[in-house]
């Protein structure tokens, strides 16, 4: 290419988009400090070589046509040996080969096409070998171990400058946008600094930024210097130079390094998993050559500092992959049982906002707006899913800035620029929100990003100066850049939260089906309890009075019968807790306590708990009817004796059910109720076990079940011995403690907010729903929490799991008895049973201030 070439390709206007259009592979001229012979690679024929290769090489003779063995002799099969074929374009190198005409030279031998482009060039001083090892552990010592990136990149600035005595050493990053940053420098003292300063995209071209992958490190000793030409076989196509050490200077590379007074450079690539990740750039004011052997050294060092830069990156996401797994995992174990989608997901926002920063956000489901932290409100939430437009893509949708990417969209909340929308399940509107504070950002660009070139004599070029002071913009509207890492987790967490919602509705259809199938057979039970009940009455009317008793006193004996067998029956639907193992057997058996049937209990006092409760009545409402209708009950002189008592060893409760003198006994000829009682409640349920013999003289049932399943608990207002003797040092105060009370029923809030506020001194902050528990352990610091179990229909099980990793205090309230999956996942913890006395409240609170003391 001639100049006129040169002078009519740019003689238009030409701005920065120019550089992208020239063919910088293929300049047609070397750099002079070394020479070019090109050959074919069948027949090893000289198609080119460059303009001072005769001179350099001392081949006065030298033409077009020559055979490879007459350009370099004996060193023809040391050329041809090299690996050069082995990865098409990759140099093969060679130090110190001796040419025909008694000169040594350094060797770049690589095959580009169907030709074999050799590189000459003087070789390194025998002294300069071993200096450059020394220069190369000096840096290797400077990069080993390096806490983070930023501190490996100000190390290596400074040891590669020292070790090739540049006056500028730059580490220059790239943005996903191919705009770049100098993260780190070190400099010759006097220089203006480059650090910090911005540089747009054009200023590295898409055909630079491809050289710069593929070869790894690009020198220019002196950029002042006239280029060489080549001498070419007529008819050939351009050389392609992508991979010579020596390929000449670009025309807008040579203006850009002479505005900026630079003679000689050399740039690095750092190649970081696979993409061009930067470059290390060095300045020099003054000629800077560079032997092969440094090149070599350089470009060694380069690769290994893009190595420790991949290690780091990878280690901090290791680190996150493993934060994530870890919250993942957790958010889908702890799933079952779940109140509702849009509880949960707010509970966990907090941590989830931890791993993917953000300043706040919330969860969208079913046309409401659920937050937390700083974040839109409902109004600018619909607003902002109609201009994203997620419903239909059901593709994470993301922004740094609201305003450029939401025309017409203005928040009422201006500090929040960035969102990134999550939709949660396909095909609906559900999604997770987040928000990203605006980050005011003053950059420094290095010269007017909207600069244009100026063309002249031999194209575009920058004007003098001009085009690379500091130009500072102040950025506005934005926030921090969603990162790739940031996609990933959202991705992550969005099919969380999918495995989540799937997992509750197979719940909730699985419940459904527990449900009919327990109400059909709560239905067929319902039917046969209502039978047994009018066999049961009129069994009892049926007797006979005693001789002489009138018809008043029949009647109030029937009449006491029928009421004590309702107390039973209330006692089996009920479930009262607290009611002894006595009291319920001498309930069940009064109708039945007559002369003719005599009816013993034998037994310590043991109080069963409301689920125990629940099911031994249930139990012995069946062994009473079945022994009325037909057992030792059903005739006169039958009798029955139940007994029982505690075994201290194996901490369980043995008892026996006896019948005698009955009518002959037979096994039943199918399973009834009673059976899966037995079956179910005694092994199942109480974790116990059962046997029940059909002897001739009288059915038997022989149960024994674990203390800890069926003993009511210690009351809160009870204390231990220990705790006595605490009680005898003086009660706990609870003057300036703070605490969270969370209680759906007004009347019981309020009355716990007089006595333990105005009466004792504390700070009460009253919750009466989750997401009000949740707001004030957010912005109250809390001592001590009186959670009821059930709020609304909901489980208060996630604000006891918030506590407890708080390390805050907490005790239960209810009235449901001990069956509960927030007491079962916590039997540490006190339960005050509803109804309960102030004084009980204030007991248990202070017991609990004195154990966590």
């Amino acid at each position: 290419m001639t100049n006129s070439d040169d002078d009519r390709r740019f003689c238009h206007q030409a701005d920065l988009t120019d550089c992208d259009c020239e063919p910088i592979h293929l300049p047609a001229h070397i750099q002079p400090n070394g020479c070019l012979l090109a050959f074919s690679e069948s027949g090893h024929c000289l198609t080119r070589f460059s303009e001072n290769a005769a001179v350099g090489l001392n081949l006065p003779a030298l033409r077009i046509g020559m055979s490879l063995g007459e350009c370099v002799g004996a060193a023809e099969a040391s050329i041809l040996g090299l690996p050069f074929c082995k990865h098409v374009g990759r140099p093969a190198i060679c130090f110190d080969v001796e040419l025909p005409t008694g000169l040594r030279r350094d060797v770049t031998v690589h095959r580009t096409g169907d030709e074999i482009v050799i590189e000459f060039e003087a070789p390194a001083p025998a002294r300069l070998h071993a200096h450059l090892a020394a220069q190369q552990r000096m840096v290797l010592e400077c990069l080993r171990d390096p806490a983070d990136v930023r501190t490996l990149l100000e190390n290596a600035a400074t040891a590669l400058r020292e070790a090739f005595d540049y006056d500028r050493v730059m580490i220059y990053r790239f943005a996903p946008d191919w705009s770049g940053q100098v993260v780190a420098e070190d400099r010759k003292d006097g220089l203006e600094s480059f650090l910090g300063q911005h540089f747009p995209a054009s200023d590295m071209p898409v055909q630079a930024r491809d050289l710069y992958r593929w070869l790894l490190i690009r020198v220019i000793g002196d950029a002042l210097l006239p280029s060489v030409a080549l001498v070419e076989e007529a008819g050939l196509a351009a050389l392609n130079m992508s991979f010579m050490h020596l390929r000449g200077i670009s025309h807008v590379h040579y203006e850009y390094l002479a505005n900026l007074g630079v003679r000689a450079s050399m740039f690095l690539s750092l190649i970081v998993d696979g993409a061009l990740w930067g470059l290390v750039i060095c300045h020099h004011y003054t000629p800077r050559g560079m032997f092969m052997a440094e090149r070599i050294a350089a470009k060694m060092l380069g690769e290994y500092l893009a190595l420790q830069i991949m290690g780091l990156n990878r280690s901090r996401r290791l680190s996150l992959v493993r934060d994530a797994h870890l919250f993942f995992s957790r958010l889908i174990r702890d799933a079952s049982g779940t109140a509702g989608l849009a509880h949960y997901t707010h509970g966990h926002l907090p941590e989830l906002l931890k791993l993917l920063p953000c300043d706040g956000g919330g969860l969208w489901k079913d046309r409401q707006w659920h937050m937390s932290g700083l974040a839109l409100p409902e109004a600018d939430i619909r607003m902002l899913l109609e201009h994203a437009g997620t419903a239909t893509t059901n593709q994470i949708w993301y922004t740094d800035s609201l305003t450029r990417d939401c025309p017409g969209f203005a928040p009422t909340v201006p500090d929040l620029c960035g969102a990134m929308i999550i939709p949660v399940w396909p095909e609906q509107e559900d999604c997770l929100i987040l928000f990203r504070r605006e980050i005011i950002q003053t950059v420094k660009w290095g010269g007017d990003p909207a600069g244009t070139y100026q063309p002249c004599f031999r194209g575009p070029r920058f004007p003098p100066r001009s085009g690379f002071e500091v130009w500072t913009e102040e950025v506005h509207g934005r926030s921090a850049s969603w990162t790739a890492d940031d996609l990933e987790l959202a991705a992550q967490y969005r099919s969380a939260l999918m495995e989540v919602v799937a997992r509750a509705s197979q719940q909730k259809l699985q419940e459904r089906t527990q449900a009919e199938a327990m109400q059909r057979m709560l239905n067929d039970e319902l039917n046969h309890r209502v039978r047994n009940i009018l066999a049961v009455i009129r069994s009892l009317v049926s007797r006979l009075p005693e001789e002489g008793d009138t018809a008043a006193s029949y009647r109030e004996i029937i009449g006491k019968r029928i009421h004590a067998f309702a107390n039973a029956h209330d006692l089996a639907v009920g479930g009262k807790a607290g009611t002894s193992l006595r009291d319920l057997l001498t309930i069940e058996l009064a109708p039945y306590r007559t002369g003719t049937n005599p009816v013993s209990l034998s037994g310590p006092d043991i109080r069963l708990n409301g689920r125990a409760l629940t099911f031994l009545a249930l139990l012995f409402h069946e062994l009473t009817t079945n022994a009325v209708k037909y057992g030792a009950l059903s005739v006169p002189g039958g009798d029955l004796q139940v007994t029982w008592q505690q075994d201290a060893p194996s901490e369980s409760c043995a008892i026996r059910w006896q019948e005698r003198g009955g009518p002959p006994v037979r096994p039943p000829e199918r399973s009834g109720f009673g059976s899966l009682l037995i079956d179910r409640a005694i092994s199942h349920d109480l974790k116990g076990t059962a046997s029940r013999h059909f002897d001739p003289e009288g059915v038997s049932l022989d149960i024994r079940l674990p203390l800890a399943a069926i003993v009511e608990r210690l009351p809160a207002g009870a204390l231990s011995s220990a705790e006595k003797r605490n009680e005898e040092s003086g009660p706990a105060t609870l003057k300036d403690q703070s605490i969270l009370v969370l209680e759906d029923e007004f009347i019981i809030a309020m009355e716990l907010e007089d006595v333990l506020g105005t009466e004792h001194g504390a700070r009460v902050h009253i919750a009466s729903t989750l997401q009000a528990a949740f707001d004030i352990l957010n912005n109250h610091a809390v001592d001590l929490a009186i959670l009821d179990v059930n709020i609304d229909g909901e489980s208060s099980l996630p604000v006891a799991r918030a506590l407890s990793e708080r390390g805050i205090p907490f005790l239960f309230a209810t009235g449901y008895g001990s069956a509960s999956s927030a007491i079962e996942a916590f039997p540490g913890v006190p339960v005050l049973a509803k109804p309960y006395t102030m004084s009980s409240v204030v007991a248990a609170l202070g017991n609990m201030m004195r154990r966590g003391a």
